[in-house]
């Protein structure tokens, strides 16, 4: 009887039949009919207790608590609750995706309530960007505010996460770049390994040079200019946007300056073809100095980077 009334949504009906204090179950339904009534102080109250003591109901007593607390716009203590519990060794499969899925959610909604503060303060703390970097599967915009975020603090307190981070293949290549740059920004001497696109570098980051600063962008640029800034400097603007995406895809994989006119000429083509612009092959070939063999090759990393 009292399911049926939650079901149909009568929660104060069922919340008057609900007063066995000592039994987990009527506990829980408890805060099931207090959220449902948005009474959030009142299930905060009797979820900290609920909590406490639950055995067969803890993680669905912690769900509602969670929720209560992102209600209420307590999303620190949210937080730290959903991280203890993504922490522990075992977890039934179907709490940690809605935990995971919790846990992106309140990153976001305390985003959003920082969002006036956002460029002067501190909104995600080191241990809530090491749990994004853990998750398997990630909110894409969560993703890339946390790593804003680490641009202010200190990298080297999460570096372990982060060459997991860099070896893992599953995990998006221009992240891995981003990383790369907040730990050449802070000046981060440790050896590590990176994957990208099935290649394996060995850098340290203490040593590189950010990807726009490389010469391989200055290079390449300069024959994209040579080719295009006076005839088509629409085209010229395209082409080197698209050639900070490709170094920020590859890097840190080393472009040589005899590659260079490859890669440029390889962009053009690449861009133009995108925009469906007629092009020559063989006026490529005479502008940039190569052969199309070698054009083709380079456009095959270009259309690897877009899969």
């Amino acid at each position: 009887m009292i399911d049926e009334l939650i079901q149909s949504g009568e929660y104060n009906q069922a919340l008057s039949l609900l007063n066995d204090m000592n039994d987990e179950n009527t506990r829980y339904l408890r805060l099931v009919c207090l959220v449902g009534l948005q009474e959030y102080q009142q299930a905060k109250l009797e979820g900290a207790l609920a909590k406490a003591k639950a055995e067969e109901t803890y993680y669905d007593v912690v769900s509602m608590y969670v929720t209560t607390l992102k209600e209420l716009g307590e999303f620190e203590e949210a937080i730290n609750i959903l991280i203890e519990e993504l922490s522990m060794p075992y977890i039934p499969y179907q709490y940690e995706m809605l935990f995971n899925t919790a846990y992106d959610e309140i990153l976001l909604e305390k985003q959003e309530a920082h969002y006036e503060l956002e460029s002067k303060n501190q909104i995600f703390s080191i241990e809530e960007i090491e749990q994004v970097l853990k998750k398997k599967d990630c909110n894409e915009d969560l993703l890339y505010m946390v790593l804003d975020q680490l641009q202010q603090l200190n990298v080297r307190m999460i570096i372990p996460t982060i060459k997991d981070y860099l070896l893992d293949s599953r995990r998006h290549f221009f992240a891995k770049t981003l990383l790369i740059e907040i730990m050449i920004d802070q000046q981060v001497d440790e050896d590590m390994e990176v994957e990208k696109f099935g290649a394996y570098y060995h850098i340290n980051p203490s040593y590189m040079p950010l990807v726009l600063a490389q010469d391989a962008y200055q290079g390449i640029g300069q024959y994209l200019e040579n080719a295009l800034e006076n005839d088509n400097p629409t085209m010229f603007e395209q082409c080197m946007d698209y050639l900070e995406y490709f170094l920020y895809a590859y890097y840190p994989k080393e472009i040589y300056d005899d590659e260079y006119n490859v890669v440029a000429a390889s962009i053009h083509y690449y861009v133009a073809t995108l925009q469906s612009y007629d092009i020559d092959m063989s006026d490529l070939e005479v502008t940039y100095y190569c052969d199309e063999s070698q054009i083709q090759g380079v456009v095959l990393l270009l259309k690897q980077i877009e899969v």
